[in-house]
């Protein structure tokens, strides 16, 4: 099956105490959850890069483009744009450490 669009849906937790940030996410592939990342320290947009590797993982990515001077990859969001694949991301912002 093509893949016709790609969200992810994270959520984000500050740790006050220790000032650290966390997150969880999960994956859609044309609207089925393929994937699930649970508790996970990283702060920003780190949610939207462990979706894109759990993806990968799966197979889902077939055609992501790895950098070979830096190690890295292209971001989830260009890697649909190129292959005309809709994309969506969102976040909430979570007051306690359960809601993640």
């Amino acid at each position: 099956m093509k893949t016709q669009s790609i969200t992810v849906i994270g959520k984000r937790w500050f740790d006050k105490v220790n000032g650290n940030t966390y997150h969880s996410a999960v994956a859609l592939v044309n609207g089925k959850a393929v994937a699930t990342i649970g508790y996970c320290y990283g702060y920003g947009d780190q949610y939207e890069w462990n979706a894109m590797q759990a993806l990968e993982e799966k197979g889902y990515l077939p055609k992501l483009e790895h950098y070979k001077n830096t190690g890295g990859t292209e971001s989830l969001w260009r890697y649909c744009e190129k292959n005309k694949i809709q994309y969506a991301s969102f976040v909430s912002d979570v007051q306690r450490k359960k809601d993640l």
